[in-house]
């Protein structure tokens, strides 16, 4: 064990404790204590006297006997090893493939008749699959041609939840909103733009290769637009919960759910948003386009999420 005459030395000689442990092979802590015969933690009331001994620093020495901690699974070659690990497993790479990306459980259960919980059930549903894009490489991140794949298809299954949510709202959640709040009108009127700004940005992520910059930039503003406008909608909700009765909630809840059956599959940018009946009137035109067009070219979202193209 080094002497307290050797620390002091290299304390004298414009050394810190660290670099004075490190030299002598000894932590920064316990370096500390062989000079002062003090611990490092400051557990210890110091008196005046103590104060001024040699080798006492002017700042706190908790961090001499608390050292960073290192976390390797944040290094690059710990993600590197990770990665070939993986792809070396059959088992591990054939289950990724066939993972389906939909999240689990049905989207409005029997039992989930509430106005405010059957949709929220469905942002939470649109915002998982979000966090699956955002996971996974784009062409800036140097990612492979199978994830940039995957990501289209999460894309596309966005796309199709939130083509059928959003005419729902238009046609039973935003009439209520002005019908039952003071300010609904603006209310309203605010997240119909938003959902505009949605609408657009998924429009262009369908038009867009996902081999492309392009791609990348618009899966961010599309994450920013959703997050800003489930915010939105969990204040709105909030206020409804307050003023508009149980029992209404799920009268309500019942048809946004029926109307989902009938709703169209794709981002429609040009769609009425408003009066409810123009909205149902698009939204059947729309819908059979749709299904007619899913059934005869396919989409990415048949993929289910993953990267293996089935069309």
């Amino acid at each position: 064990m080094p002497s307290r005459s050797q620390v002091r030395r290299l304390l004298a000689d414009g050394l810190g404790y660290e670099e004075a442990g490190r030299r002598l092979g000894v932590p920064a802590g316990q370096a500390f204590l062989i000079a002062t015969g003090l611990p490092a933690d400051g557990g210890d009331t110091l008196t005046t006297t103590e104060q001024h001994r040699p080798g006492m620093p002017q700042e706190s020495t908790q961090h001499l006997s608390n050292p960073p901690a290192e976390n390797p699974t944040g290094e690059d070659g710990t993600h590197q090893w990770l990665k070939r690990r993986a792809t070396a497993d059959g088992r591990m790479r054939q289950a990724a493939e066939s993972r389906d990306a939909v999240p689990e459980g049905e989207r409005a259960p029997g039992d989930v008749h509430e106005l405010t919980n059957v949709l929220t059930r469905d942002h939470d549903r649109v915002t998982a699959l979000l966090k699956q894009v955002q996971a996974l490489p784009g062409v800036k991140k140097g990612g492979s041609e199978a994830q940039r794949l995957r990501r289209q298809s999460l894309v596309d299954l966005i796309a199709e939840a939130l083509a059928s949510h959003e005419p729902a709202e238009q046609r039973h959640l935003w009439p209520t909103v002005r019908d039952v709040l003071e300010d609904g009108d603006h209310l309203a009127d605010q997240a119909l733009e938003q959902e505009s700004e949605g609408t657009r940005t998924l429009a262009d992520l369908q038009r867009t290769s996902p081999d492309s910059e392009e791609f990348d930039d618009l899966i961010e503003q599309l994450g920013d637009q959703l997050r800003k406008h489930v915010a939105f909608e969990d204040a709105v909700f909030a206020r409804l919960r307050e003023n508009l009765p149980q029992e209404d909630r799920e009268r309500l809840g019942s048809r946004v759910v029926q109307a989902w059956k009938g709703a169209p599959t794709r981002p429609h940018p040009h769609a009425p948003q408003h009066p409810p009946a123009a909205v149902a009137a698009g939204g059947m035109a729309a819908a059979l386009v749709d299904r007619v067009r899913d059934t005869v070219g396919g989409r990415p979202a048949d993929r289910g999420g993953t990267e293996r193209d089935d069309t």
